[in-house]
């Protein structure tokens, strides 16, 4: 049974259509505004729709105009009713926002019955003209090697598959027809599964398309890595999907090489990073041995003796200070003893950092921000690598200034364009958003994604300062506290990092 849905602000010219509609075998939903009938839409889905033009608010030209530019609605044929005089006009508006028909009314029945029937079948002819496009495309993708076009009917059935199949999965034509999609996503990769079959429940429940990549098992027994793309489903939410076409490309090849050159990547952060450490322990060793051996000279004074000790033990303790951070990075030591407010943390890491400094540094801790308990040690380190970064980045600018702020971020409340980017998205949840932001050198979109590997740096060595884990042990230590690092930055613009923690539930 075919749904249609009329609209007109009049309840009197809706009940007419109503009854005969419903008499002539067709389910009705109808709405008195163009606005409610969006509504309607949103949740119910139909055949065809049957509007009047002349309504407040918005007029039947404006809510066809919108069913267009909606992907879920406009493959719906559209018939405009009205009693408007200057038939012309309406002719030329309506063909112009998209409309498929125009009927005056009062209409006679038969008339109006047949040009419905008339607009349902071109619709009809429409998409089965599609199917016979959509074949011809699958035999062009044929020619192009690891491509297979193909068309799934609302069971999960391949209708039509290219025989190029038979080369990506070992399986004959046959076989993968006969198996349909339910026996193709059995041989999915078991990482993989869920995910597909996800997507899969997502393409025909809720008309979303597929964009996918999967690993599949070949009839010998080899994985293969696998795109797979579809458009949006034909039919309706409201009837379900009548089939959905779509292709699967091989990329194994794209992703054999991307292994390599993220393992080539692995082995240059392990080299950088070994090299790095081995370096500033060298340096330091020979520091402390040197100081030692001058205070063991017989020509030192006292007083020359005490100093030159007392750098040799600000250089132990910098060594164990790295040591600490090498082994936090291990993964050896998560330990977290949360024993202080963030806010007080800041507060203490910014005005021991920032005294004698001449850059500005506008601090902005409001009150009511939400609790979040810190490691006192942990976090103040974290934050001074930061903090430190953001310093060296603006020493060359006469007005380089630096701002730290706090806030509270209510996840399910706040629009996804204002969070920060993120590699994954935090769990629903009250958090308290710490941002530190400079207007110094900024980094190139290239190097965007290295700012967190040890020892990586943009800064001429003379600008460098202390040792190069910086803002990898800092990203280390606010994840060992639940929380998330992101950085933002434009070449000679600046640089805005985000840190992101879970503050502490049902406190104000």
């Amino acid at each position: 049974m075919k749904t249609i849905l009329i609209v007109d602000d009049i309840k009197v010219n809706l009940k007419v259509l109503e009854v005969l509609l419903t008499r002539n075998g067709y389910a009705v939903l109808s709405a008195m505004s163009a606005g409610k009938a969006l509504g309607l839409l949103q949740k119910h889905l139909c055949d065809l729709i049957i509007s009047d033009i002349q309504m407040p608010e918005m007029d039947g030209f404006q809510f066809c105009r919108l069913c267009q530019l909606d992907e879920k609605l406009k493959h719906i044929p559209f018939i405009f009713y009205s009693s408007a005089r200057d038939e012309k006009q309406i002719q030329q508006q309506a063909r112009k926002v998209g409309a498929q028909a125009v009927v005056r009314k009062p209409a006679d029945p038969a008339g109006f019955l047949k040009t419905i029937d008339t607009v349902l079948n071109d619709a009809l002819n429409r998409t089965q003209g599609l199917a016979g496009q959509d074949r011809f495309l699958n035999r062009r993708l044929d020619r192009v090697p690891g491509i297979v076009g193909w068309t799934l009917d609302a069971n999960g059935d391949f209708t039509d598959i290219s025989p190029a199949v038979a080369r990506l999965t070992g399986f004959p034509v046959k076989h993968i027809q006969e198996m349909g999609k339910s026996g193709w996503l059995n041989r999915v990769h078991s990482s993989d599964e869920q995910k597909v079959r996800n997507a899969y429940k997502q393409l025909f429940q809720n008309h979303v398309p597929l964009d996918i990549v999967y690993r599949f098992e070949r009839r010998d027994n080899r994985f293969a890595w696998l795109v797979e793309k579809s458009g949006t489903p034909y039919g309706n939410q409201a009837h379900g999907c009548d089939r959905v076409d779509g292709f699967t490309a091989d990329i194994s090849a794209d992703m054999t090489d991307l292994e390599r050159r993220m393992e080539y990547r692995e082995q240059r952060v392990i080299q950088t990073f070994s090299s790095g450490v081995s370096h500033d322990l060298d340096n330091m060793l020979n520091g402390i041995a040197d100081y030692i051996q001058l205070s063991a000279t017989t020509t030192a004074s006292s007083r020359e003796r005490q100093r030159f000790l007392a750098n040799a033990l600000k250089i132990s303790r910098s060594a164990l200070a790295l040591n600490r951070d090498i082994f936090y990075l291990s993964g050896e030591d998560k330990a977290v003893e949360k024993n202080s407010l963030l806010t007080r943390v800041v507060a203490r890491v910014v005005r021991s950092l920032m005294q004698g400094s001449d850059i500005p540094c506008r601090v902005e801790i409001p009150r009511g921000v939400w609790p979040c308990r810190v490691d006192t040690r942990l976090m103040a380190r974290a934050l001074e690598h930061v903090i430190i970064n953001a310093c060296e980045a603006v020493a060359q600018k006469h007005d380089g200034k630096i701002e730290v702020t706090l806030q509270n971020i209510s996840i399910e409340d706040t629009p996804v364009e204002t969070r920060p980017v993120s590699e994954t998205r935090p769990d629903p949840g009250r958090y308290v958003q710490l941002s530190i932001s400079d207007n110094g050198c900024g980094i190139d979109d290239p190097y965007l994604d290295q700012v967190c590997l040890p020892y990586f740096s943009l800064k001429p060595k003379d600008m460098k300062k202390g040792v190069g884990l910086s803002l990898a042990i800092s990203r280390a230590i606010i994840a060992g506290h639940g929380g998330e690092m992101a950085v933002h930055s434009k070449k000679n613009h600046g640089t805005k990092i985000w840190v992101l923690l879970p503050a502490e539930p049902g406190r104000t």
